[in-house]
């Protein structure tokens, strides 16, 4: 007879990991003279019906039992196969259709095989699978009243809002646990670094930079994601900045339950711009050739800084301030866009332009963190090679070796970042921007303008015609002098 091993962990097990679990199998297997076979491993994955993913290893379970790859099942406990009664009778039918042995062989009871074609077998298969799925509602039933109060308090959930960092303090008195255990005091701060990346995603957002466009500056920068794995997505930026915890408040449910929680990364006015522009139905994230207005939303008004708009007047298309309390500055739009124009064209031709569009040279130092992170990522490869060879340890062992390099290799990808210098468009060539300007989709032009300049523009006097000047509160990133102050170095502005 031989045995297969599905091994799961859910996020609630007390020291009950995948690695213990087969570590039992194997002696339970040695000591009943059952031959060893697959490993099925699902660690850290619900298996009740709130679950939110599904879990690999059971569907490549389940296509092992239907192709007859499999004598027997061994299981820690009934739970580890289900928490869903449904599901467990499913699991059940197909063992016994296929004449698959179940064996339990963990828990406080002496281990087990069972026969799914018996029908006294399949009867107490079916009671231990409601008990399993009856323990979880009850564990539910306790948990939810905490949640509901965790929430009204203004607690964080649990994941940690990209933007964001926790401080934790002592137990308090006022909070217990469904388990009935003090919470631990906690304070949601910013992460001042993310938070400006958040606040530059929804300025660039509203002022029409498409969102594929942003997680291309994003990745091509080097800026880790969220989730500190994988890139920058679109529809991810999409999901984010719709999230009302950015204005500080408590969400449970989609609903507001605690109103400014904690310190806000985006303003109300901005939340809600945000959530009207990403929630119209057929929007896409990619570059948007249908974008006509390259500096609408992007250039800002001199005397309260806020984006400027198009409004069509009888004498033409104008950017105009449109906000309530100062509604004064307005300019041709056709004007101040070639102004504009001229100003990054001229940027990208001149001989220090590059260094901004391609990575800093590497130190020494970067270089050494660098070939440090490259040595614990081929160790990591290696731990798998390892357990692909006959004979060599499953994946459950090598997952929980896994572990104690994955700190080790978050630490040097930390240090890395940190010693590279992230390039201010990387992924774009000046040459080619500036021979081909005019050829670029608005939404890549504005991309481009916003990475290099804060473009301002003032007021002007009552009869004043359109003039260079206006723009002279402008400046380029990275230059403390206006570029008012560079015109006046250089003997006045460029000829209209």
């Amino acid at each position: 007879m031989r045995s297969d091993l599905y091994a799961r962990k859910s996020t609630q097990d007390q020291g009950r990991s995948v690695a213990r679990q087969e570590r039992h199998w194997r002696t339970d297997c040695v000591q009943e003279g059952i031959e060893t076979g697959r490993v099925f491993v699902d660690p850290d994955f619900s298996a009740s019906r709130y679950a939110r993913r599904d879990r690999p290893d059971y569907a490549a379970l389940l296509d092992h039992i239907r192709h007859g790859n499999a004598e027997m099942i061994s299981l820690w406990e009934v739970t580890r196969g289900s928490r869903q009664m449904g599901e467990w009778v499913a699991f059940l039918d197909l063992c016994r259709d296929r004449g698959v042995l179940i064996r339990v062989f963990g828990g406080e009871d002496e281990a087990q095989t069972f026969d799914p074609r018996r029908q006294r077998d399949r009867e107490t298969l079916l009671k231990e699978g409601m008990a399993a799925e009856a323990e979880v509602e009850k564990l539910r039933s306790r948990i939810r009243p905490g949640i509901i109060d965790s929430a009204m308090q203004g607690r964080p959930p649990g994941p940690l809002l990209y933007g964001y960092t926790r401080i934790y303090g002592a137990p308090s008195d006022d909070s217990t646990s469904a388990s009935g255990y003090r919470r631990r005091e906690i304070s949601q701060v910013l992460n001042e670094r993310e938070a400006a990346i958040v606040r530059q995603l929804a300025r660039d957002t509203l002022a029409g930079v498409p969102l594929n466009t942003q997680a291309h500056r994003l990745n091509a920068a080097g800026v880790p994601s969220p989730s500190g794995q994988g890139i920058w997505r679109g529809g991810h930026i999409n999901r984010m900045l719709r999230k009302r915890a950015y204005e500080g408040h408590r969400v449970l449910n989609g609903k507001v339950v605690a109103e400014n929680a904690w310190p806000a990364i985006l303003d109300p006015d901005t939340a809600a711009d945000l959530r009207r522009m990403l929630e119209t139905p057929g929007r896409r994230n990619a570059a948007d050739t249908s974008l006509a207005y390259q500096l609408s939303g992007a250039a800002l008004c001199g005397p309260c800084r806020r984006a400027i708009r198009v409004k069509p007047k009888p004498s033409g298309l104008k950017y105009q301030c449109r906000h309530q309390g100062c509604l004064r500055v307005s300019a041709p739009l056709g004007a101040m866009d070639d102004a504009v124009d001229r100003m990054i064209v001229a940027r990208l031709r001149m001989p220090d332009a590059q260094p901004a569009f391609t990575p800093a040279k590497a130190d020494p130092a970067l270089a050494a963190a660098k070939a440090e992170l490259r040595a614990l990522e081929d160790r990591k490869k290696e731990l798998y090679a390892e357990a692909a060879r006959p004979g060599g340890p499953s994946m459950a062992l090598v997952a929980a070796a896994e572990q104690q390099l994955l700190p080790q290799i978050e630490a040097a990808g930390q240090r890395v970042r940190e010693l590279e210098r992230p390039p201010a468009l990387r992924g774009y060539d000046p040459d080619d921007l500036a021979r081909r300007w005019p050829d670029y989709p608005v939404g890549e032009r504005r991309a481009v303008i916003m990475a290099l300049a804060e473009v301002v523009l003032s007021p002007a006097g009552k009869g004043t015609r359109w003039s260079m000047w206006r723009l002279a509160e402008s400046r380029w990133h990275g230059d403390s002098r206006t570029w008012g102050d560079i015109w006046r170095e250089a003997g006045g502005a460029p000829a209209r």
